[in-house]
């Protein structure tokens, strides 16, 4: 612990001296969001779905509320507020018109401005589209190679059919933001066939009365999750208030890895004035398990791993059929409803083994939404029906100003409400057996803003072997202020306290668990060219009847450098000590385009990487990535499959984005 003393003090003393050199402006990126809303997923499809959104740009001048709430962590607030200033001012020509927007904080405008388009913007149809002659075609392509230097033993001992490369390629034609075709093939690690995933569709836009239509791969997000939505969303983080409601954003053509997760079929958006009308069909094969007495459905796998006889036994023999409608009406400014149905049938009967397992092979689905709008309160909510028992949740946002906002919000997932394609807001994945109370706000000051969240939660049954309910808890104070120009200091605490069952001198019982975790961070800029970020993270687990306390330690440096517009270096070292793996540490890194890692680290270690841009003047953007995981005390790495010989890890990534 020595080392790790000299470089706490080290990490706390070297921002101080730099950031009084020269100072600018950080702002929050996609990698700030999802670090700060989860901790041990990656989120690539959260990233692709952003990526879209970036892509596709909403006119700020002629979008609705609902297509402004699509952004991702506004709320109906601000929406209505930049509504009401392009109203005022005949339109918004420029950043500077939207920032003089009454009730719109500086700070969401910094993490929106991505999404939008200013000044006037021609709406063009697809006819039009189509007529134009063949220059304003953009072609994209993204092509990827990911490789381990060091291989793991299954691959030593010839138990994966493939190479250890993992290989992505994307293409994507779009024209006028009416058209798109898009399509990703993927191997694994592992896998043997280049084209082991294959994901594509065709989208378009505009055509007449017809809002949206897409056929090949989709998802349908709808309400607040309970029913349908996409696999990954933001959950509790530092958006301690704009994280409810979800905002639906209806149909998103789909091309992302995640291989079981989307839709497959086609979908078509109607639309007239403030009505949408929608309605969807998918047919796919999805991995699983069947058990081959009783022919029915034991499992449903989404890691999407193809590597061994075992797992391509399993491969796309789960085959499933969804058909639904949905519609959707808008009052405007003060408020929105929606109904959707839709069922979902497998080819065989699901094998019903404990009470949280779903049963039957036919699943009907029924939803309502709602959000609305009376002076400064603003609530929402969803409610679905599976013919069995309702979920629900409901929220009340209260703006007492545009500085200090509060949030209200209550759940309840019946244990017998299932559904594959549910994401709803809540403590774990999945739509199911959970109730909680959900409080939050934030408060913006001359002296830096504040954000507080405490969330109360219940699963009715707490294990299949002891069928009690447990509960828990979980608060989390966030702390920011900008004490020079361009200099941030955070601040970020959590503690949660979570019952569990488990054995307990051979007999099963429930145990309280609780976790403290505690970070600092500094984000400065040196000059023109360098930014630099510094972190101290600490974790604390306690001793219960069967574990002693733990400890956990991360520390880490951050470096950007970007010499020119078109280079970009980006670096950091971490260093870590953890008493095992209940005390492991998290940290999201910077990465190639599209890809996010968020590795868990534990034991006594030191990880650093580097990741070089270089973006041509005629499209070409190369980019890579090397990292290096080392655990001096140790002589291997991993265990069973992934065991390692040795205790350096390192990886090697290229990425070519090409558009023309």
């Amino acid at each position: 612990m020595k080392l790790f003393f000299l470089l706490t003090i080290f990490f706390s003393f070297v921002p101080i001296l730099y950031a009084q050199v020269d100072t600018t402006t950080l702002q929050n990126n996609l990698y700030d969001i999802l670090e700060d809303a989860t901790t041990d997923k990656e989120g690539v499809e959260y990233y692709d779905l952003v990526e879209y959104l970036v892509q596709n740009k909403i006119a700020v001048n002629t979008a609705s509320i609902a297509e402004l709430m699509k952004i991702p962590n506004i709320d109906r607030q601000s929406a209505i507020a930049i509504v009401r200033q392009r109203n005022l001012l005949g339109g918004i020509k420029n950043e500077n018109d939207l920032r003089s927007a009454e009730g719109v904080s500086e700070e969401l405008i910094d993490r929106i401005i991505s999404y939008l388009i200013f000044g006037d913007v021609k709406d063009v149809s697809f006819f039009d589209s189509i007529n134009k002659n063949f220059k304003a075609i953009d072609f994209t392509l993204r092509s990827r190679g990911i490789y381990d230097l060091q291989q793991d033993k299954a691959f030593s001992d010839g138990k994966y059919y493939g190479s250890s490369w993992k290989i992505y390629n994307r293409f994507v034609v779009s024209k006028d933001k009416n058209i798109r075709v898009g399509v990703l093939i993927e191997k694994d690690p592992g896998e043997k066939s280049f084209n082991d995933f294959t994901t594509f569709h065709f989208y378009a836009r505009d055509i007449g009365f017809i809002k949206n239509f897409v056929a090949g791969d989709f998802l349908f997000e709808f309400g607040h999750g309970l029913t349908l939505w996409s696999r990954y969303s933001i959950s509790k983080g530092i958006e301690t208030v704009g994280i409810l409601p979800r905002n639906g954003k209806g149909i998103i053509p789909y091309l992302s890895s995640d291989e079981n997760m989307s839709l497959r079929g086609a979908a078509v958006q109607f639309s007239f004035n403030n009505f949408n009308f929608y309605t969807f069909y998918s047919v796919r094969n999805l991995d699983g398990s069947i058990d081959k007495s009783t022919n029915q459905i034991t499992s449903i796998r989404l890691d999407g791993l193809h590597r061994d006889s075992s797992e391509v036994a399993h491969q796309r023999i789960v085959n499933e059929k969804l058909l639904g409608i949905s519609a959707d009406y808008s009052f405007g400014e003060i408020g929105s409803v929606g109904l959707l149905y839709y069922n979902s049938t497998f080819e065989n009967d699901f094998q019903h083994n404990s009470l949280l397992d779903p049963s039957g092979n036919s699943f009907d689905y029924f939803a309502g939404s709602y959000s609305f709008t009376f002076g400064k309160l603003y609530f929402s909510g969803e409610t679905a029906y599976n013919k069995i028992s309702l979920a629900t949740i409901n929220s009340a946002e209260i703006a007492v100003d545009k500085n200090f906002s509060l949030l209200f919000s209550y759940r309840n997932y019946p244990y017998d409400y299932w559904s594959l394609h549910s994401n709803g807001f809540g403590e774990k994945d999945g739509t199911q057996n959970e109730s909680g109370f959900y409080s939050g706000f934030k408060w913006r000051t001359s002296y830096g803003n504040i954000y507080f969240y405490y969330d109360q939660f219940k699963y009715p049954i707490g294990d299949e072997k002891l069928p009690l309910a447990i509960k828990g808890n979980e608060f989390l104070i966030y702390y920011s202020v900008k004490p020079f120009r361009d200099t941030e200091f955070r601040l970020r605490y959590t503690n949660q306290l979570k019952e569990s069952v488990a054995a307990i001198n051979g007999e099963y019982g429930v145990l309280s668990r609780r976790k403290d975790n505690l970070r600092t961070e500094l984000l400065y800029k040196l000059s023109k060219f360098i930014q630099m970020r510094s972190r101290i993270e600490l974790v604390k687990t306690y001793a219960t009847a069967i574990s002693s306390e733990e400890k956990g330690l991360l520390l880490f440096q951050d470096v950007k450098y970007a010499p020119t517009a078109s280079l970009s270096f980006s670096g950091r070292i971490v260093f870590f000590q953890t008493d095992s793996y209940d005390s492991r540490v998290y940290e999201f890194e910077n990465d190639l385009t599209g890809v996010m890692s968020n590795p868990a680290l534990y034991g006594d270690g030191m990880r650093w990487y580097l990741v070089a841009r270089y973006n041509t003047s005629f499209g070409l953007s190369l980019s890579m990535k090397y990292s290096e995981l080392i655990k001096p005390n140790e002589k291997t790495m991993g265990s069973g499959d992934t065991l390692i010989n040795r205790n350096v890890d390192n990886r090697l990534s290229f990425q070519l984005d090409f558009k023309f």
